[in-house]
Order: C-alpha cells, then structure tokens, then sequence
C-alpha cells in the first residue's frame, strides 16, 4: 500500500507552484550584478551563488529568484564581447528586506567590491553598490544611460 509522501522539513522552503497568495504579493523587482574574472566567473563556476540567494530568499519568505544570467560587456578589439557581470533577478516580496538580506549574505558568496544591487523606490531607479569599505547606499542610476546620475 502507497503511503503519502512525508512533509518538508520545517526549515525547507516551502515549493513555488507558480503562484503567490495575497501574502506573497510581489513589491518590486531588483536585479544583482556581480562582475565576473578575465575567465569568465572562476569563483562559482557552476552558479551555486543563484541557488544559495533562492534559498535564503524563500526560507525568509523575502522572495525569489526568477532568473539568472550573464550581462555582457564592452566590444574587444577583436570583435568578441565576453562576459561582465552576472546577473541575478530577483522578484521581492518586501524591496527594503531583500535589500538587506542581500548585502548581508553577497560577501559571504564571494562577491566583490563592485557588486551592484539594483531596484526602484518611489519611482526612482537606485542600486546599492559594494565597495572594499562597506555598501554605498542608495545611489542614483539611469538605466536608459546605464550610468550614475548627475
């Protein structure tokens, strides 16, 4: 006789089914980037950064991970555009946590100084920057320009 399949672990993050309750209502969008090595990205090479983010996001019930991918960067002389940055999209149940969360757990994943956390307050498109001292907050961003604000 088949027996029903044993409950998750409370500490496991509960399955996504595709659909949030009313609880679970999307704030906002924020997308990560993290630059990468000459190469490409030799400290996770198999993006255990995106699983180990997912996790901590829904166990928190902060959000998840949408989707993952890289960003490409400047032209080379010989043609060839490689890989800059990885980025990380994330939708966030709560912008201001996730934020928090973020800067809390993205050094503990290697992430360097460099590391832009980006999302909009208000209307306005802001991103947390690491830094070697710490994260500067808040920082004004264009993303038509994809450069700081004057």
């Amino acid at each position: 006789m088949a027996h029903p399949p044993s409950p998750a672990p409370a500490a496991a993050p509960a399955p996504f089914n595709g659909h949030f309750t009313t609880t679970e209502a999307i704030a906002g969008f924020i997308f990560v980037k993290i630059p990468v090595g000459r190469r490409h990205d030799e400290s996770d090479p198999l993006h255990r950064r995106e699983d180990t983010i997912d996790q901590m996001l829904r166990a928190q019930s902060l959000g998840l991970v949408v989707g993952w991918g890289d960003s490409l960067g400047e032209r080379r002389p010989d043609g060839l555009r490689p890989a800059a940055y990885i980025r990380i999209d994330i939708n966030a149940h709560d912008v201001q946590a996730v934020r928090s969360a973020l800067r809390a757990l993205l050094p503990t994943l290697g992430a360097p100084a460099g590391t832009e956390i980006h999302y909009t307050l208000a209307g306005h498109s802001l991103r947390d920057i690491a830094l070697d001292t710490g994260w500067q907050l808040e920082q004004s961003f264009s993303p038509l320009k994809n450069r700081p604000n004057p």
